[in-house]
């Protein structure tokens, strides 16, 4: 299996393939009737699956928009087994590959392209925003920083393969592995990094969401944004919800806000067109 390889919103899956992923792992496509020439593309997060991003997606073709959500690099998998095998080879080119590869193929049948991205889909999304790919991005909670522990652990650890558990602490259903792996946590890592080098380079429209209470990504990361790209963005603050935002109290607000300000900046553009 190639390291960019994922499974497409625009693709339908092998039979073989869907017997090995979570039942909410499938992309999606959600093209509503008499949809704009507009297109959004969602990224879920570390270790989880379209699951995570679905309500967004939905208020998106709510709004007349096409949404598409795929499942990124070896994630989804259904067995604990395979679920260790894969993860331990998801590498930062292939993530953001996959992003690459499922924006150019939203880009050649769309004239409006924009991203949303949640966790580690958010600093994909704002990776993609940066290399110009983008006409509008918006992001809950997105990784360009993780806790300070880990931060100074990864690095030093990643050269070794082990698990270590993480067991669900949502109050609510969100699919995803319950376990970290050393070397997916340094990918994790390489993909902050290298999302937050690239926000100077952003150009254009930017919303970013999160929760002062979220305890996997510090609330810093919005002040980050501000400071370092160069135009003005839109900030929300969703308070009482934790890290997975548009699942948890805030999720219909979260939902939609994003689609609200796709809608707007695809309004904006076409008025000026």
């Amino acid at each position: 299996m190639s390291e960019i390889e994922y499974s497409s919103g625009f693709s339908t899956l092998s039979p073989e393939l869907e017997t090995l992923l979570m039942s909410e792992a499938k992309p999606l496509l959600l093209n509503p009737e008499g949809a704009s020439d507009a297109a959004i593309v969602c990224l879920h997060g570390y270790s989880g699956t379209p699951y995570e991003v679905q309500p967004v997606a939905q208020a998106i073709a709510e709004c007349g928009m096409t949404a598409i959500v795929p499942l990124l690099p070896r994630h989804g998998y259904r067995e604990r087994k395979e679920q260790e095998l894969q993860f331990a080879l998801v590498t930062k080119s292939g993530l953001l590959g996959a992003a690459r590869q499922e924006i150019d193929r939203a880009r050649h049948q769309y004239r409006y392209v924009g991203a949303f991205g949640f966790s580690m889909g958010g600093a994909l999304a704002l990776s993609m925003a940066a290399e110009g790919r983008l006409d509008a991005c918006v992001v809950t909670a997105p990784a360009l920083d993780l806790p300070r522990q880990a931060n100074i652990l990864i690095p030093l650890l990643s050269w070794a393969s082990f698990t270590l558990e993480a067991p669900l602490e949502e109050p609510f259903h969100v699919p995803k592995y319950e376990f970290h792996h050393s070397r997916a946590l340094r990918t994790l890592w390489q993909v902050a990094r290298h999302a937050r080098q690239g926000l100077r380079h952003i150009r254009c429209p930017v919303l970013g969401m999160h929760s002062r209470t979220d305890p996997v990504i510090p609330p810093v990361v919005l002040g980050l944004m501000q400071q370092s790209i160069p135009r003005a963005i839109e900030t929300a603050w969703f308070d009482d919800s934790g890290h997975s935002m548009q699942l948890d109290v805030s999720g219909g607000a979260v939902a939609q806000r994003a689609s609200q300000f796709f809608l707007d900046r695809l309004s904006t553009e076409l008025s000026e067109y």
